[in-house]
């Protein structure tokens, strides 16, 4: 009996652990990753998570059709099972029990991912696959503009594209926009590129950032070419957000911040101009200017000011202006399943950095999507923009003229609070305070309707009317600002009368437009047609009236002026622009692809016979990694497309009236009376034309490693029939028509580098790395040879800088008389210019090309991290080669702009003087212009490196079924510049004198939130 006993225990435990050992024991389990039609995915990832304790077991691959197994699993084990691939939205089986007593196999179908392969990219007339795409086109995310706290939008597309140089001038509330320039320069005319803002042409400025959905750019003729006459300098597609969804939701962002200056010169005290001054007198062979008694009254004062000694700090007392910066935007969205809308009420409020000057932004926009059946619905886009700006009537350009070149030891206000002498009564703070506002008035309302019809699945049709009324209203009173000595006797008055400038306008846009779209497939031949007519006309009519002597300067209107020096001016101007276009897509299994565009144009702006023009296109590419013989290669080149294209455009942006001889109706006194006298002073051409460019443009997309993104192109452009004023004989008394005569070349290359780490992480980040390049050439002038400080020459960059090339200082006298004459009277010190043709003189047949303004490399990298609910994101971009220019007030020492008289900087300091030859500025020589030539001394490198937008936030988690999303955060602009430009300016200054707007750091924080 024991011995049976003994026998079952160990046949028992045997068992259990034969049991134990089958329930632990490897089970092969197979499974297979397809798309939602079945398709095998090669190389998709599959990953098994232990769902009791969510740890990641293991990770597979799947082979070329999308077939994995694994023998690891083990049963009656619970897991979670995921499965993603690149282009695919990530799916997962949960809970799934591996069993030793069934076949454990798995099926996961992944949904194409609109992010990725299957992405939608607005073009022209419409939307394509980004798969798909043959041409050269760049898009923005509207997450990534409404980022950036800028008034003007093209402010915010800075850095945000390849091949898109975009040039922000001035930080002024207003006019902060930058100058968006696609592939380099490509006529002497405006060069900027067309914009449309869902489908209609506009500015984008006038669109506020936190409308935007999205941005796309068309770089190259054969994505450019469906807009024919005007996409010679690119376009830029802009599309707003629509309504979505079947539930009503609001939400509210905001942000407050302030302004500070990005760089300002540093200006020298009153003591230290004065013996600067008397140093420039005495190296001219005059007496100084001030005498000893006041040097030593100043040094005895230390840094204070007074009446009798003052020492004024320009820049502190005008720069008033508190920079406070503000924004709300509130958007309601929602809807039923066949009306939805989408309202919007947006509200930006900048200050200036002086008194009087600010900008302000008010937008209305309701879109609404409406459903009449599936084959019948409508669009209907209603909105109104008024921007606001306001500036002192003196020009903001002179305050801060002013304010860089008036001398310390100038007065500006009195001890008993009247305004001091200023520079001859110009007064910097005075003339922003109290010399009057100019206000300018800009509202616009716009309709873009659209009706849509769908009679079969394959066939739309599509009509649409966009009008739009724009007016404008500009008041301009300047203020008498009366100056006082210290005593109380009256000085200056500047100006000498009150005077009112009024400018009003409206213009009138219409857009027409019906297409036809019809795409379908045959098996795996996929084609689309569009087929398309446009009409557009513009009218536009202005009054100007002027009017001096207010005696009440309170009532800032026209009737209270005096009629003695009244003016009125006014006219009108319209033009029309008719179209046909069409393209045609092609495309074999999605892996080989055709595109052709035409546009034929007719524009009013030429006369009979050069009216119409034709605008082809076409492009191809080859998605290799379509291909059987790559299948391997499917598990790192997730994605490999070549494309090719080539394409005419043209560019009737050449004036209204530009075929036409006008006259130029005036009048005159003659005698007592006033005679009514019209002028021919313009020779016409009747045979203007388009100008037109020709482009190829040969690109590379890869997706690497399911998380690496390239994109390369490179691209050749020649723009002919630019218009130029040839020279005709002078006898003919008139002025030089416009003749199609110029040939400009643009070529370069981009890339565009992307990396972003698996989204089913916790930690999230991503990289875009932006770089390109571009060549610009005048190839043909028809002999011209323009002259000045900025010109346009063959063999050399539109708009090159043209002047003397420096050999440095003369270091003695010798050397002087052994060189060509120069300018003035010469001495040690002075700059020295080298003589070119060797005539033993200085003259304009000595300059040269000096430099070139049109940045040759431009780059950025966007970066965006993010880690349960906190989010950080920073752009920095920079140009890495390109020349910039200044001269006068502020720049070259104790001179304004076209008079003599000015101050100096503190690195001003560092003059040429016998115990300092190697200084970083000639001697000081007060009225000589001998170092005031245009040179290469006065260029400097506008490369540069910036920090151009930090943002940090948090997502507050929520139990709150009333608010849905809650997220606060604090962002800087412009946070600081690596670069070797003029001390004190702005490396993206103009080319000219430096009384402009500085570019502003801006510090914000705000809230986002959705209920």
């Amino acid at each position: 009996m024991i011995t049976k006993l003994i026998n079952y225990l160990l046949v028992g435990m045997l068992l259990s652990t034969y049991i134990a050992a089958s329930a632990q024991s490897p089970i092969l389990t197979t499974g297979k990753v397809v798309t939602i039609d079945g398709k095998g995915l090669p190389g998709a990832t599959v990953k098994f998570v232990n769902a009791q304790n969510n740890e990641l077991v293991t990770e597979i691959s799947a082979d070329e059709d999308g077939v994995f197994q694994i023998n690891s699993l083990s049963d009656k084990i619970v897991y979670n099972i995921y499965a993603q691939h690149v282009g695919f939205h990530q799916e997962a089986i949960l809970n799934f029990v591996v069993s030793a007593n069934k076949t454990n196999s798995i099926l996961i179908r992944l949904k194409d991912d609109q992010s990725e392969i299957d992405e939608v990219v607005v073009v022209g007339y419409g939307t394509q696959k980004k798969v798909n795409l043959t041409g050269a086109v760049s898009t923005v995310s509207g997450k990534d503009i409404a980022t950036r706290p800028v008034g003007q939008t093209t402010a915010a597309l800075q850095g945000m594209a390849p091949g898109v140089t975009i040039t922000q001038r001035s930080g002024k509330p207003g006019s902060d926009g930058g100058d968006i320039r696609i592939r380099g320069i490509g006529t002497l005319g405006s060069a900027g590129p067309m914009v449309l803002i869902d489908g209609i042409e506009g500015s984008i400025n006038n669109i506020d950032p936190n409308l935007i959905e999205s941005v796309s750019i068309l770089k190259d003729a054969a994505s450019s070419s469906i807009y024919g006459s005007r996409a010679a300098n690119g376009v830029i597609l802009v599309t707003t957000k629509r309504g979505a969804g079947d539930k009503i939701s609001i939400s509210y962002n905001n942000y407050f911040g302030w302004q500070n200056p990005t760089n300002m010169p540093e200006i020298v005290n009153a003591l230290d101009h004065m013996l600067l001054t008397n140093e420039a007198y005495t190296n001219v062979g005059s007496s100084p200017l001030y005498p000893e008694d006041i040097l030593e009254a100043y040094r005895l004062q230390g840094s204070g000011s007074s009446d009798q000694y003052p020492n004024t700090d320009w820049q502190k007392e005008s720069l008033l202006g508190n920079g406070f910066q503000q924004s709300h935007f509130v958007t309601i969205n929602g809807g039923t399943n066949n009306v939805k809308m989408l309202a919007s009420l947006g509200y930006y409020d900048q200050n200036g950095l002086t008194l009087n000057s600010g900008f302000r932004r008010y937008t209305i926009r309701n879109n609404i999507d409406i459903k009449f059946s599936e084959k019948f619905l409508a669009k209907i886009d209603l909105q109104y923009v008024n921007p606001i700006v306001t500036s002192p009537s003196a020009g903001i350009e002179n305050i801060f003229q002013w304010m860089n070149s008036i001398p310390a030891n100038q007065s500006f206000r009195n001890s008993d609070g009247t305004w001091g002498l200023g520079w001859n009564g110009n007064n910097s703070v005075s003339a922003a305070m109290d010399g009057g506002v100019s206000l300018n008035k800009a509202p616009f309302g716009s309709i873009n309707a659209s009706v849509i019809y769908k009679p079969l699945d394959w066939l739309t049709a599509e009509v649409n009317y966009a009008p739009k009324y724009a007016t404008q209203v500009n008041k301009n009173f300047r203020e008498v600002v009366q100056s006082y000595h210290p005593d109380g006797t009256p000085s200056f008055a500047v100006p000498v009368r009150a005077s009112l400038t009024q400018y009003n306008s409206q213009d009138m846009y219409n857009n027409m437009r019906a297409t036809v779209n019809m795409a379908k497939d045959f098996g795996d031949h996929n084609l689309s047609l569009l087929l398309g007519a446009s009409r557009e006309d513009f009218t536009t009519d202005y009054i100007q009236g002027f009017r001096d002597i207010f005696v009440l300067p309170e009532f800032p209107v026209l009737d209270a002026g005096s009629a003695l020096n009244q003016s009125a001016t006014g006219s009108a101007s319209e033009w029309a622009l008719q179209s046909f276009f069409s393209r045609f897509n092609y495309n074999y299994k999605q892996k080989y692809l055709l595109e052709l565009n035409a546009r034929y144009d007719g524009s009013s702006r030429f006369l009979k016979g050069n009216r119409y023009g034709f605008f082809p296109s076409m492009s191809a590419g080859w998605r290799f990694t379509e291909e059987s013989f790559m299948s391997e290669a499917k598990s790192w080149l997730n994605e490999g497309k070549v494309r090719f294209s080539w394409g005419q455009l043209g560019n009737q942006n050449i004036g209204t009236y530009p075929a036409v001889a006008a006259l130029n109706l005036g009048s005159y006194t003659l005698g007592n009376e006033i005679i009514n006298t019209a002028a021919l002073n313009d020779l016409s051409n009747p045979n203007i034309t388009w100008e037109s460019s020709e482009e190829k443009n040969f690109g590379i997309d890869l997706t690497l490693f399911r998380n690496f993104t390239l994109t390369a192109d490179y691209y050749s452009r020649k723009t002919s029939d630019i218009l130029l004023q040839l020279n005709i004989p002078l006898i003919l008394g008139l002025n030089p028509p416009y003749q199609n005569a110029g040939v400009v070349e643009n070529k370069g290359w981009e890339v565009s580098l992307g990396y972003r780490n698996d989204f089913d992480k916790e930690f999230r980040y991503s990289f875009t790395f932006n770089l390109s390049d571009v060549r610009n050439k005048v190839l043909d002038m028809k002999g011209i040879n323009q002259t000045g400080l900025t010109v346009n020459r063959e063999g050399f960059p539109i708009n090159s800088i043209f002047g003397y090339e420096t050999e440095g200082y003369f270091q003695s006298a010798d050397e002087i008389a052994s060189h060509a004459t120069q300018f003035g009277t010469l001495a040690p010190g002075d700059l020295k210019y080298k003589d070119q043709n060797g005539d033993g003189k200085i003259n304009e047949s000595d300059k040269v090309i000096i430099g070139n303004p049109i940045p040759r490399y431009t780059y950025s990298l966007n970066s965006n991290f993010s880690y349960k609910g906190i989010d950080l994101s920073f752009l920095l971009q920079g140009v890495g080669k390109a020349n910039g220019y200044l001269y006068g007030a502020g720049i070259q020492p104790f001179t304004t702009t076209g008079a003599i008289g000015g101050t100096i900087r503190e690195d001003n300091k560092d003059r040429w003087t016998p115990e300092n030859p190697n200084a970083a500025y000639p001697r000081l020589a007060f009225g000589q212009n001998n170092n005031q030539q245009a040179s290469q001394f006065w260029m400097r490198d506008a490369s540069y490196l910036r920090l151009k937008n930090l943002q940090i936030g948090y997502k507050i988690p929520l139990k709150n079924n009333t608010i849905k999303n809650l997220r606060v955060f604090a962002n800087g602009s412009n946070l600081f510049s690596i670069d070797n430009f003029w001390e004190g300016y702005d490396v993206e200054a103009p080319i000219g004198v430096g009384n402009y707007y500085p570019q502003v750091q801006v510090y914000t924080f705000g809230v986002d939130v959705t209920f």
